[in-house]
């Protein structure tokens, strides 16, 4: 039971390091979440990223254009299977690019669902997966 809990912080430990990464754009601690073989996905795209590597290329250059993002998790639900775990949280993302004339700010909330894998070094994200619930503000912020 012990072991447990340590493994159901240390999984949503990850998910709140993934956040903080992209608001402070620490690329490198970002791209040390991932598994090697890791999948990112966007759901409702054809955008599906391979590789640790890749999957902190395409962030990185998508949150370029945006002068700030701030990412909130809650809503967290942990289940481990030994060295595998599953992992699904509520996620708010505020995204500003300064100067636009319909507004500044584009507010999305989703879901994240993940798949982990424990490793020497901690949990690694092998698989996550970006679901879209909800949207509001200028969608030029995201989209120009």
């Amino acid at each position: 039971m012990l072991q447990e809990l340590i493994d159901r912080t240390a999984i949503v430990d990850a998910a709140i390091a993934y956040a903080t990464a992209l608001d402070t754009r620490d690329w490198q601690a970002l791209g040390g979440l991932f598994a090697e073989d890791a999948c990112w996905e966007y759901s409702g795209s054809e955008d599906r990223i391979f590789g640790g590597e890749a999957i902190v290329a395409r962030i990185s250059t998508s949150l370029a254009r945006f002068d700030a993002t701030h990412h909130l998790n809650g809503n967290h639900v942990v289940t481990v299977h030994g060295d595998e775990a599953e992992h699904t949280c509520y996620y708010q993302a505020q995204h500003v690019r300064l100067g636009l004339p319909d507004g500044e700010k584009f507010l999305g909330g989703g879901r994240y669902d993940d798949r982990l894998r424990r490793t020497p070094d901690g949990w690694r994200f092998i698989h996550r997966r970006i679901t879209s619930v909800w949207s509001e503000g200028n969608p030029a912020v995201v989209t120009s």
